[in-house]
């Protein structure tokens, strides 16, 4: 029997994802109206009807922007026109069979967009920047050598990490055309083709930079950006998970940063130990700011901060380092765990990666265990630093005053 209720938005919400398959549940209002759950949980309303003796499924829009009014009323028209003696699901696909590249870009923008990937901006300036040869073009009409003379020229012209992101990109849009809006006879002309081969970027903050860099970091005179390459650097968390840090995360008295799986890569919870040091900076803070809301509150639109790119050029320039991105703090803490003897697995849980290969990145660079491990990696940057000549606890308040200011 086919599973059915009644579409509320807390029965959908309520809905859980089947492992390996979709699990797909009908309306008990409206005929016809089913809402498709993937096995990672998005949900999507369908029109399910037969036609000519054939099952037609009408896709009729994400569930997390078509409202479920909406969605009844749409599944109503559509067998209206079949009862008319017309076969909706045709016109789409003789429609989608004539679509621009263009047109299935901005099929896609939207479904990413209703799915908040992190990452869409950056595809969009790809589109803008790499894919306007192909836009114009019918999908029929772009062949597998279009794609891998695209590949080349903007691995030649624009780097080949550049290159591979336009490729993925180009699969990406295409995987979700035959996929998602099930246009007829529609290949992908980007599959198999092989990406440049990427060298895993290893920079970090080395032993004998560190004595400068917390010189500078001491001389900073905005207490923000102060705190936050700190915390960046003591937590190994992602620069943009220690931007949108709040206090309502953090646990004093446990000494845990609990990251929500909606903030996370991997969409699961990770749990960040605390040290010593990186206490004294919240404690500091929380005392500032009375420990409410954003950790680090800005102005603008998120209502955190953001990447405080001239604050981190001012850093550097000071430091007298060259080449360090933000990202590599993160890398950073990660090496000195090793070196003080820490196992990948132990990294990789604390920094919430799902593979040993993506740990062992830092591996070339010469929760009880967790936090553990935490401490050892901060007591090895600080006595590196200078600023601690054995693992004895010395709190950050030494090392600099807090006052309330803007990231420049």
């Amino acid at each position: 029997m086919p599973e059915k209720m009644n579409f509320t938005k807390a029965s959908l919400l309520a809905l859980e994802p089947v492992p390996g398959r979709r699990r797909r549940v009908y309306d008990e209002k409206q005929k016809g109206l089913a809402v498709y759950v993937s096995p990672t949980g998005s949900k999507t309303f369908y029109c399910i009807r037969k036609v000519d003796g054939k099952v037609e499924e009408i896709r009729i829009g994400d569930a997390a922007t078509v409202t479920i009014e909406t969605a009844r009323t749409t599944a109503a028209g559509i067998i209206n026109q079949i009862a008319a003696g017309t076969n909706p699901a045709e016109q789409r696909r003789i429609k989608r069979a004539e679509m621009a590249f263009s047109d299935l870009f901005s099929e896609w923008v939207k479904d990413c967009r209703a799915k908040g990937k992190k990452s869409l901006g950056n595809d969009e300036r790809n589109y803008r920047l790499h894919l306007q040869g192909i836009a114009k073009k019918k999908l029929s009409e772009i062949e597998r050598s279009h794609i891998r003379a695209l590949h080349r020229k903007v691995s030649t012209g624009a780097g080949i990490y550049q290159g591979n992101r336009v490729l993925a990109l180009v699969r990406a849009v295409f995987n979700f055309g035959i996929k998602a809006l099930d246009i007829p006879g529609l290949s992908n002309p980007a599959a198999g083709l092989k990406m440049n081969r990427e060298e895993s970027r290893d920079r970090r903050l080395h032993p004998d930079e560190m004595p400068r860099f917390f010189e500078a970091l001491a001389a900073e005179e905005n207490p923000d950006m102060r705190d936050y390459v700190m915390l960046s650097l003591l937590t190994g968390a992602r620069r943009s998970n220690v931007l949108a840090m709040t206090w309502a995360e953090i646990n004093m008295e446990r000494r845990t940063w609990t990251i929500p799986g909606s903030k996370a890569k991997a969409k699961e919870n990770i749990t960040v130990p605390l040290t010593d040091a990186a206490m004294d900076v919240l404690q500091a803070r929380a005392e500032a700011s009375g420990a409410q809301g954003w950790v680090f509150p800005g102005a603008g639109k998120t209502g955190h901060l953001i990447e405080p790119k001239k604050g981190w050029a001012r850093l550097l320039q000071r430091a007298g380092i060259e080449d360090l991105r933000l990202h590599d703090l993160r890398r950073s803490l990660a090496s000195f765990q090793i070196d003080a003897g820490v196992s990948l697995a132990v990294i990789g849980k604390g920094l919430g990666h799902h593979s040993q290969q993506t740990t062992a990145v830092y591996a070339r660079l010469a929760q009880d265990p967790v936090a553990d491990a935490w401490q050892k990696g901060t007591d090895a940057i600080l006595v590196a630093a200078g600023v601690k000549k054995t693992a004895e606890v010395v709190p950050m308040k030494k090392l600099h005053g807090y006052r309330k200011s803007a990231i420049s």
